[in-house]
């Protein structure tokens, strides 16, 4: 089973302030394991375009990821910019 979701990150921050946080006080930068989990690349792509210098990847937690294709990646620009009106 797939286990995919999508994660914001910043360009250029500390490590430990490199990934979107959605809490209920608003948006934080933190680490990692912290971060904000999109199932949907869509809403991940509304998300990302809020905020200036950031990228999003993709993470794949199934159990063979790292065999097949690595356990995660940046989600190419261009499909985005193709795929999802701004």
């Amino acid at each position: 089973m797939i286990k995919m979701h999508y994660e914001i990150l910043k360009v250029g921050s500390e490590p430990n302030k490199r990934f979107l946080q959605k809490t209920m006080n608003g948006i934080l930068w933190t680490s990692q394991g912290f971060s904000h989990k999109f199932l949907d690349l869509g809403e991940a792509v509304k998300e990302q375009r809020k905020h200036e210098n950031s990228f999003i990847i993709w993470v794949d937690e199934s159990e063979n990821a790292k065999e097949f294709y690595g356990s995660w990646g940046e989600v190419n620009r261009d499909y985005i910019a193709r795929t999802f009106s701004a």
